[in-house]
């Protein structure tokens, strides 16, 4: 504690009004003086009580207490802190600043540890910092870091030293994969193109590197990327959604981080239109449900051929003013079949006008990767019907040749309610559908091992059952009468939406899928989570790649409440993992879990470095050095002094103190100041009246 002694002037009137009545009084005091008045002597004297009055000076007697000065220290706790000796740097750093000023009373060491697994921020929680302390009692800042920081700011003015200490080694090696451009997304059936770069500070560029690229049905590729120069590789879009590939790259024997020499390529697959062919039998009131729905979908492109006649029935309107066209049967089935995302036969009959091998091709078509739908009606189990040939031998149900005609009224059933193609429109559980009726079902047995059904009619026969045939898929709704719903019948029913879905799960649409497994990371990193939602045979056991050194790992499956099935995969590796989900019957279904922080900010580049973080340290005055070559010594400094060396750092000494104890004494007290005042008008006019 130190106590001050101090002489001040509290002025009772304004600074500017004062000094105007100072500059006048010496002005009359000055007349009076040369002009020798009588009792000018008297009258100066009272002028100058006066302003000393008006001055009030005060005698300050204060006791203050010196506070101590602060340093504050962040400490990068990062990923990349994690790597070689870095951690084992920071804590000999640290300890060795508890040693010099934990008994110093003088200062006062805050120390902040900063985590960070995506990115570095050390100049955010320096402002959080700051703002928590009085700037003027700020020595100095000291960042323990690898240099690798991500938030440095433009400008950063602390009136205090910014001083660095760099972990890790100059001599580290590392080399890396980084993305020049991405793409984000990419027409279905074609090649996604990314710009990429091989990064080895050691190589020449342009050296030969081997790089290994691992696409998402198991395809590995190998070839070489130039060094330290931008390069194209491409990756085949073979279906809607997420479209993944992982580039590695094969790690030095002394490099610092190898999670870098991974990258993940990945882009969302788009189709560029989706083409659907609409064949017609007779005219009905149903086509134009699947007219209407079709057109109105912008991503879709109909092509609808309405056959009205066969080619042996004669017409004698002349060729001039017929408005119809001869089907176009090569074209469509020999030449364009393929370009076709989905056909549709509905109430389509075996007329003469479609040969029966063109059938075979639309079983191939399906089984290639295809889609067919056949809407039902009496015809088809007619003699010429679709239930006699191929293409109703493909169908996931067998027609008995019944048709049954009376009200009912379609149902979702319990596969139905799992299903994404009915599940939206499924309702609740219990209690009556408000849904209209129908009045015509085709009789059918559920057959194939890949079938299922998802809606009911008369008596729970199959209404809608998908199928799975090849790499395509297959559907048949065995009644005509949904058009009874579009018109609202008996109070309708959700046709759209269910043509919808139907039509987008035949064209792959992922979002649909019926068996989906979903991955993500547990709250820890070490485990990788599986959701099964599955329809069919019980779940049994999911194994997944180990992306470094592809050893497999397993893990059950549980039954959860909600009807999907978990699994948790204890694998801490990060990046593109391959799972593979087997159930009860020997069938397995395949995913990919990529890890997208398998290279954040914190991993793309790890070698240790002084120049992102030079420019800010010299701007405040601050002392940079690496932690290998010995920690500098530390000292304090005033402000006019130069703040670091070669081989030392200082701390300004901010001589911040408060006040505990004040007192002051008025050297002219008012009353004093009145009697004073009055004693000279006494004394001044006894004089003058002799």
């Amino acid at each position: 504690m130190n106590s001050l002694q101090d002489l001040q002037i509290t002025p009772l009137i304004a600074p500017g009004w004062l000094g105007i009545l100072a500059v006048i009084s010496v002005a009359l005091i000055l007349v009076l003086i040369a002009m020798r008045l009588h009792g000018g002597v008297w009258r100066a004297a009272m002028m100058a009580l006066l302003l000393v009055g008006l001055i009030a000076p005060q005698f300050t007697n204060q006791s203050h207490e010196k506070l101590s000065d602060i340093i504050l220290v962040l400490a990068d706790r990062s990923d990349s802190q994690k790597l070689g000796t870095r951690t084992a740097q920071t804590d000999r750093a640290i300890e060795a600043l508890h040693r010099q000023y934990d008994a110093d009373p003088d200062i006062d060491l805050r120390i902040e540890d900063i985590p960070g697994t995506t990115e570095t921020d050390m100049f955010a929680p320096l402002d959080r910092l700051l703002a928590g302390i009085p700037r003027e009692r700020l020595a100095g800042v000291i960042m323990i870091t690898d240099g690798q920081v991500h938030d440095v700011p433009a400008g950063l003015q602390l009136n205090a030293p910014l001083h660095v200490l760099i972990t890790g080694s100059r001599d580290e090696r590392d080399r890396r994969l980084q993305m020049r451009q991405n793409v984000n997304y990419g027409i279905v059936g074609k090649n996604a193109e990314f710009l990429v770069e091989a990064m080895d500070p050691d190589l020449p560029p342009g050296t030969p590197i081997d790089v290994t690229l691992l696409q998402e049905d198991g395809t590995v590729l190998q070839f070489t990327l130039p060094a330290n120069q931008k390069s194209s590789v491409t990756i085949p879009i073979t279906h809607a959604g997420p479209v993944l590939a992982e580039l590695r790259m094969p790690a030095l024997a002394d490099e610092a981080d190898a999670s870098n020499n991974r990258l993940i390529l990945e882009t969302t697959g788009v189709r560029d239109r989706l083409r659907v062919l609409l064949l017609s039998g007779e005219p009905h009131p149903g086509e134009r449900a699947w007219r209407n729905l079709l057109r109105a979908d912008p991503g879709v492109d109909l092509v609808h051929f309405t056959i009205l006649r066969p080619p042996e029935k004669g017409d004698d309107t002349p060729i001039n003013e017929l408005a119809l066209i001869p089907f176009p049967i090569r074209d469509l089935f020999e030449v364009r079949l393929k370009q076709f995302d989905l056909v549709i036969f509905d109430r389509y009959q075996m007329r003469g006008v479609l040969p029966v091998q063109y059938l075979d091709k639309v079983v191939d078509y399906v089984r290639g990767g295809g889609a067919a739908l056949v809407v039902a009606g009496p015809e088809y189990v007619a003699p010429d019907g679709l239930s006699n040939t191929v293409l109703g031998d493909m169908m996931p149900v067998t027609a008995t040749g019944r048709v049954l005609e009376q009200a009912f009224m379609p149902k979702v059933n319990d596969d139905g309610r799992l299903h994404p193609v009915s599940s939206a429109i499924a309702g609740p559980r219990l209690g009556p559908h408000k849904w209209g009726h129908w009045y015509r079902q085709i009789e059918t047995r559920q057959t194939g091992a890949q079938a299922m059904t998802v809606m009911t009619g008369i008596n729970d026969l199959p209404l809608l059952t998908l199928s799975r045939v090849g790499d395509g898929r297959a559907a048949i709704l065995t009644s005509d009468q949904m058009w009874l719903w579009q018109r609202g019948h008996d109070g309708g029913g959700p046709i759209a939406e269910l043509l919808r879905r139907l039509s987008h799960w035949l064209m792959k649409e992922p979002a649909l899928e019926e068996n989906t497994i979903e991955t993500s990371r547990s709250a820890d990193g070490s485990a990788l989570n599986l959701i099964w939602r599955k329809i069919g045979a019980d779940p049994q056991t999911a194994t997944a790649l180990d992306p470094v050194t592809s050893r497999a790992i397993q893990a059950p499956f549980t039954r959860q409440p909600d009807q999907t099935w978990q699994a948790s995969i204890p694998i801490k590796q990060h990046g593109l993992i391959r799972i593979t989900a087997r159930d009860a019957d020997g069938k397995s279904q395949s995913a990919l879990h990529v890890d997208r922080d398998a290279l954040t900010s914190e991993r793309r580049n790890t070698t240790s470095t002084e120049e992102i973080l030079e420019d800010i340290v010299t701007r405040n005055n601050g002392y940079m050095g690496r932690i290998e070559d010995g920690l500098p010594s530390l000292r304090q400094v005033t402000a006019n002094e130069k703040w670091h060396g070669s081989n030392w750092a200082g701390m300004v000494k901010t001589n911040s103190y408060r006040t505990l104890i004040g007192t002051t004494t008025s050297l002219l007290p008012l009353p004093a100041l009145a009697i004073a005042g009055i004693i000279l008008c006494l004394f001044g006019w006894r004089r003058e009246t002799r």
